[in-house]
């Protein structure tokens, strides 16, 4: 029969007595739901016209044949060359669209605009990140870092599709330490231009989204040099490529970098420049200027240079709503759906499921409100820019350290989701179509893009040394050295006097309004903090050529990650801010805020005394009790994400809960299946041979 496929094969399709029960479970599930579903999703989404305007951004992308999949297993079983090719598609549609909705420029239509863009990263996250070079990476650069001649000169119609742009920030040799970035920028006085030359092989821009194949112009971080003296890091725009022909312009030299992990349809490429010549006034120069006499101006604070990894760390945390989310329905769905072992139980009421997903489902909910807070707070910021830039230059530096922070641990926990996903649908996600495994090898560069994890901590933790530092300081005033997320370290001698012992926990009942676990985490972040001062400070009177900072970097990256728990911690109280949905909202924020403790700050705890053995064994108790009573709210709290299955596209995450027949109809639907043309040209000749 080789060869043969569907057509002289009789399959069994009808649905059986196993699907009729997980089609039955979860649709009782859902039904049985405590809360309104409707009114979480809006809650989610921002609000009824924001909620409104992603279901019909849905529509549009479902019936566009230009941007929606032939079928959900299409995406799975495209070539690297079909994925450039129809994410390049969906791109040029996706503008067109966004092109005549701009026109109208109504609130309703500016609010759609957003949902497609956020639909499009729900739907490939390789279409979602060529949109964000170019609108985030890219344009945005322009607005934070360029005068406002220089935006209406770069991005005179910013939905011009002739114009592609990237952000030409890594190297090949150099990362995350960019004052170590190579590639410069030399000012020719005699002709006022700029000299854009990359001068060694690990100058060389690398993992540039956009530069392989599409990008027209790239915003790009230079080193500076100004009649032959150094200035630091510049932004400057360098065009790339012919916008008519996208012939590479003379002294560019561009590439693939080839084959990735994931995200196939996004042109990650690498760039190399040969004394390329470019106007003075394509350095952006809001912050910094240079002069046509080679007078430099320098930036009123250093942080200002990198303004711009602000949003990109704070979107990070934001797409664990896009991609983590997903794997967590279908994981869960399947759980409802799935039944086996003795006296045949859903899987997700194995108490290992409910334990392990539960948490998960919860954080999902505490990560929406941190993306909520961390956006409201920066784009309030960027506004006071302007109208008082006093105040912008006294909290820049702490939301620039926060977020990075933030952005994390936010991505480690989504890399630990993923995984604790894969392993609750058994083998069943190891298949590509359940989406799950190509979730996980798209989100595993967030854990490294827009900065390094391991640099990223670090930094924040040289921020809590160095404020934690003055406000200890005798001569400190009690309010006047921390701003922004960080104020509670003012109150560093209070915290540390205290002595903070865990009380005793009665149910849920101390835990409940998040007070403890926030106290508990402000006194491991100081105590912490202080302690690393001294021992740094032993070390350089020790030897004072010493690398004492290396020698505690294990220290310093546990200090910076318990102040970034602290600080979700006080985003788990903020989950409960719906009065109508507080009851299920906090339920999840205190699961949340229990389940870091129990993972992630327990060691420190009993460390430092402030917790004892029983303390310990009643924090694992909360963990497991609200995850058994939020296991009955799962089915509800999932659908509330709001994605559809042409979203999902996994079928044992299939809303109605028909996940065999479709799996199965999936599998043999794909057109090789039942392929054996290797038989035919490679295997036959050599069995024929031997008779």
């Amino acid at each position: 029969m080789t060869g043969e496929g569907p057509s002289v094969l009789r399959l069994a399709m009808d649905p059986d007595a196993m699907t009729s029960l997980a089609m039955q479970d979860i649709a009782r599930e859902r039904a049985a739901t405590s809360f309104n579903i409707s009114a979480v999703a809006e809650y989610l989404d921002g609000g009824s016209e924001a909620h409104k305007a992603r279901l019909r951004a849905q529509e549009i992308i479902r019936n566009d044949p230009a941007i929606a999949f032939k079928s959900n297993g299409e995406p799975f079983e495209m070539t690297h060359a079909q994925w450039r090719e129809k994410t390049l598609k969906q791109v040029l549609r996706l503008n067109s669209i966004f092109r005549e909705l701009e026109r109208s420029s109504s609130n309703s239509d500016m609010l759609l605009i957003e949902a497609l863009k956020r639909t499009s990263c729900e739907l490939s996250e390789s279409l979602g990140m060529k949109l964000y070079v170019h609108d985030v990476l890219y344009k945005d650069s322009i607005k934070v870092f360029g005068t406002p001649e220089q935006v209406k000169k770069f991005l005179p119609d910013p939905m011009d599709s002739r114009i592609f742009g990237c952000f030409a920030m890594t190297e090949l040799g150099h990362s995350s330490a960019l004052q170590d970035l190579e590639t410069t920028a030399t000012f020719d006085p005699a002709t006022k231009d700029w000299i854009i030359h990359s001068p060694t092989l690990s100058s060389t821009k690398w993992w540039i989204g956009n530069a392989g194949q599409t990008a027209t112009h790239a915003v790009m971080v230079c080193q500076t040099i100004v009649i032959g003296r150094q200035h630091g890091l510049s932004w400057f725009v360098v065009p790339l490529r012919d916008p008519a022909t996208l012939r590479l312009l003379p002294g560019v030299s561009c590439g693939d970098v080839g084959p990735k992990a994931g995200r196939l349809g996004l042109d990650n490429g690498w760039i190399q420049l040969t004394n390329v010549r470019v106007p003075l006034d394509n350095m952006l120069m809001r912050w910094m200027q240079v002069s046509g006499d080679g007078t430099v101006s320098p930036p009123a604070h250093p942080a200002l240079m990198y303004a711009t990894l602000i949003p990109e760390r704070i979107i990070a945390v934001g797409a664990l709503r896009l991609t983590v989310a997903q794997s967590v329905t279908i994981a869960c769905r399947y759980g409802v759906t799935r039944r086996q072992g003795a006296g045949n139980p859903q899987i997700i009421d194995f108490q290992i499921q409910t334990v392990n997903m539960m948490p998960l489902v919860a954080g999902i909910y505490v990560y929406a409100s941190a993306y909520g807070s961390l956006t409201a707070r920066w784009e309030a910021l960027t506004l006071r820019s302007v109208s008082d830039p006093g105040s912008y230059f006294l909290e820049l530096p702490d939301i620039h350290c926060i977020s990075a922070g933030i952005k994390a641990v936010s991505t480690w926990w989504g890399s630990k989701a993923l995984e604790t996903c894969r392993r609750a649908c058994g083998g069943h996600a190891y298949s590509a179509y359940n989406a799950i495994a190509g979730h996980i090898a798209d989100w595993g560069v967030l854990t490294t893009g827009g900065g390094d994890n391991f640099v990223l901590i670090q930094q924040l933790a040289r921020y809590v040394l160095s404020r934690t530092r003055a406000a200890l300081n005798d001569h400190a005033e009690p309010s006047d050295v921390c701003v922004g997320s960080a104020s509670f370290l003012n109150r560093s001698k209070r915290i540390l006097s205290s002595a903070f012992k865990m009380p005793s926990i009665d149910g849920t009942g101390s835990l409940s309004d998040f007070e403890t676990i926030i106290e508990l985490f402000s006194f491991l972040v100081v105590k912490m903090a202080a302690d690393l001062d001294e021992s740094i400070s032993e070390g350089k009177k020790m030897d004072e050529h010493a690398d004492v900072w290396n020698k505690h970097i294990a220290d310093s990256t546990k200090l910076g990650h318990t102040l970034a728990l602290h600080l979700e911690a006080l985003n788990s109280s903020a989950v409960k801010e719906s009065s109508e949905l507080s009851s299920i909202l906090t339920k999840c924020g205190v699961l949340y805020a229990a389940d870091i403790l129990r993972q992630e700050g327990m060691d420190t705890a009993l460390e430092l005394g402030c917790f004892t053995k029983a303390n310990a064994v009643q924090v694992r108790e909360v963990v497991t009790s609200l995850a058994k009573i939020l296991r009955h709210d799962v089915v509800g709290l999932t659908d509330a994400f709001g994605f559809p299955d042409f979203i999902l596209k996994a079928p044992i995450g299939r809303y109605d809960g028909d996940i065999y027949r479709q799996y199965f109809t999936t599998v043999v639907g794909a057109s090789d299946c039942f392929n054996t043309d290797f038989f035919q040209a490679e295997v036959r000749p050599l069995l024929s041979s031997r008779l």
